[in-house]
């Protein structure tokens, strides 16, 4: 009998303590594992909210490319931005990518503009920075705009690119940005307006544009790619100095990437008025 007594007993406190657990672990379960996102001032700006909207449409947009340019520092050598833009059903850029390195050794990555009625309403940037020779820290940082003025910036950072969604996004001083150089690229105006400099012969023929300086040294330079010897190209040959510094409209396709070699090939080509 007093062995019945002791297994009824055992019973009821096993099964009591499973009760218990279920309990728990359904409590855990209702409640949010991490509060951190909620409480996260930036996701509750309106514009913020429109990041992730118009990354999703930007997929079915046009997607234009610009050339690629390069120049030479005294500082960190060889910097490169090139600009990648899409547009909506009125031809204006919903999103801009900025591809950029700054030199050797310094941070590279991209910038990326989300727009409104041509206007920046958020931004963000993903980077690497060297921290010695051998290793990089990757960063990214995030503003939101409101009426054209930004008005929280964040940062967060990870040694790895893969463990980035682990870290938790830290308020710095707030920063703004401008669409000015993304704009210029796009429409070849500015420092990047296109000049006949020279050419490069290899196993292609390519033309050196850039900008109207003399100087080597911080000169944003770019490169096309000449497929057919037109009557044009053929008189620009013929009169290298001549036409030295001159400004030239082009059109140009863009060929290869997808690990492949990139190049913008020329498609037209005419002399400024």
């Amino acid at each position: 009998m007093m062995k019945n007594i002791i297994y009824i007993f055992l019973v009821f406190i096993v099964a009591s303590g499973c009760e218990q657990q279920v309990k728990t672990i359904t409590e855990v379960k209702e409640n949010p594992k991490d509060t951190t996102e909620l409480m996260d001032p930036f996701i509750h700006y309106e514009n913020a909210k429109k990041m992730a909207y118009l990354d999703e449409r930007a997929t079915s947009m046009t997607r234009i490319e610009s050339l690629s340019w390069e120049r030479q520092t005294p500082e960190y050598g060889s910097e490169f931005t090139q600009i990648e833009a899409f547009l909506d059903e009125n031809g204006n850029p919903i999103k801009i990518n900025e591809y950029f390195r700054d030199g050797e050794g310094q941070p590279e990555g991209t910038r990326i503009y989300y727009l409104e009625n041509n206007k920046i309403i958020a931004f963000l940037e993903k980077k690497d920075i060297w921290v010695d020779e051998y290793n990089t820290q990757y960063i990214e940082k995030r503003t939101v705009f409101e009426n054209g003025e930004s008005v929280l910036t964040q940062e967060r950072s990870s040694s790895y690119y893969e463990s980035i969604q682990d870290s938790i996004w830290k308020k710095i001083p707030t920063e703004s940005h401008s669409l000015e150089k993304v704009e210029q690229i796009l429409s070849g105006t500015g420092r990047f307006q296109t000049h006949f400099i020279s050419i490069v012969k290899g196993d292609q023929l390519f033309l050196l544009l850039g900008e109207n300086k003399p100087e080597t040294m911080n000169r944003y330079t770019t490169a096309v790619m000449v497929e057919q010897k037109t009557p044009f190209i053929e008189d620009l040959l013929k009169n290298l100095d001549k036409y030295k510094f001159r400004p030239v409209n082009i059109s140009f396709k863009v060929i290869g990437g997808n690990d492949q070699p990139e190049f913008r090939v020329l498609t037209d080509i005419s002399w400024k008025k």
